[in-house]
């Protein structure tokens, strides 16, 4: 074949390629989808977009401030894959301004720590779907210079008592008796100066999943103070909270106050790791149910989501279908039997039908969505596309979200 041959044929091919892009976006033009995942490349090699990868455009996500790390992270990693043909912004709002925004047809889709709260998933019950996309870890992060990590080359243990009883106030100062009889190797060194407690100042995923351990594993907090997006801190009332946004305000709130404590994403310590060794640490927790105390390695993280999912199991059988209600499923995922106690999921929300529910060009909004979220829970999970601190989900779990996102139309 002669070279001019050849560049006429290429030129076709690019203008066939062309008008069969305009034609499946523009005008509501049906997208052509694959009835299987897309299938995911062997370890070292290019990440692979199938069946949608001709598509271009841009999808809006928001919610969760948990995940906002590795959500920048797959989203700047799938605009490579995709050749730059699809742009995902994600808004690091948190989980409660997420869920609402999500149900006000302002995202295309949420993120959050927690699922859908049982009267909202009443509410649209049957038009939308949840499933998790990973598991990531709380950290107890703490200001404390006299035992500062870069000082003594000691983390503090805490329990869910100890913690408990600094955000209701009653303990009030570093040197306290309860943080000194856990602490043996520090207990000399423990300042008396007034404890400042950390808290999300906005509707948290984060904040719904550290009171709800709280919840299960110290049942007098249950009992006074409970658990969800917001709480009422009684911490407050005696003059010693600080609220803060997001999890990156939390973070910076706990580097800037000395002697605070607060609680954030494992990312956003690790980020800081070399700041809190210099001014305190993060705490080793521990796990109620087995007695022993956990740093949140990847190893700890593992193993409590590995026994969390088996007692989920031994008490309801197989996990939900994506449309309905995740919240048991969070609950026992909380203060597992063993490993590291303070685990979430992170769920996603989308619509099954978004030319039902209003959205415009919706064939091409649910392909993107398709494609996006399909690469998330296959090439998404490999260790190369994972920021520090997230554990991948187990394959029987991506494998929900997969079936989930066959159903997503039109």
């Amino acid at each position: 074949m002669g070279i001019k041959t050849v560049v006429i044929a290429a030129a076709a091919i690019i203008i066939i390629a062309l008008l069969a892009a305009l034609l499946g976006l523009g005008g509501g033009g049906k997208q052509t989808q694959s009835a299987e995942p897309p299938q995911t490349s062997a370890p070292g090699q290019s990440q692979t977009i199938t069946s949608t990868s001709a598509i271009g455009g841009s999808l809006t996500g928001g919610g969760s401030t948990f995940i906002n790390p590795q959500m920048v992270a797959w989203s700047k990693r799938f605009y490579e894959a995709t050749g730059g043909k699809v742009q995902v912004n994600y808004q690091s709002i948190g989980s409660g301004a997420g869920t609402a925004q999500f149900l006000e047809k302002k995202l295309d889709f949420g993120a959050s720590d927690v699922p859908m709260p049982r009267d909202k998933y009443e509410q649209v019950k049957g038009r939308f779907m949840q499933f998790p996309v990973i598991i990531g870890s709380i950290v107890v992060v703490y200001n404390v210079p006299e035992i500062a990590y870069e000082k003594t080359g000691k983390y503090l243990n805490l329990t869910s008592e100890v913690i408990s009883l600094i955000y209701t106030g009653e303990i009030k100062q570093w040197c306290d008796d309860r943080i000194k009889a856990i602490n043996p190797g520090l207990a000399d060194k423990l300042p008396c100066r007034d404890i400042t407690a950390v808290h999300r100042s906005d509707g948290s995923g984060t904040t719904a999943a550290f009171t709800l351990y709280l919840s299960k594993a110290y049942p007098p907090w249950n009992q006074t103070v409970g658990w969800g997006y917001t709480v009422k801190w009684p911490v407050d009332e005696r003059g010693k909270g600080v609220g803060a946004k997001g999890n990156e305000g939390v973070a910076q709130a706990v580097l800037q106050n000395a002697y605070s404590i607060g609680y954030v994403e494992y990312a956003y310590w690790v980020k800081n790791k070399e700041k809190y060794d210099k001014i305190g640490g993060v705490a080793y927790l521990k796990n109620d149910n087995d007695g022993k105390y956990y740093f949140p390695s990847a190893e700890a993280v593992s193993a409590g989501a590995s026994a969390a999912l088996e007692r989920y199991r031994a008490k309801y059988g197989q996990v939900p279908a994506p449309d309905a209600d995740w919240n048991p499923v969070s609950i026992e995922f909380s203060n597992p039997p063993k490993g590291y106690p303070l685990l979430s999921f992170t769920y996603v929300f989308v619509w099954k039908d978004y030319s039902a529910e209003g959205y415009g060009n919706a064939p091409g909004k649910a392909a993107l969505i398709r494609q996006f979220l399909q690469w998330v829970l296959t090439e998404g999970q490999k260790q190369g596309n994972l920021v520090e601190g997230y554990i991948p989900l187990p394959p029987d779990l991506a494998a929900i979200g997969l079936e989930a996102l066959k159903q997503v139309k039109p």
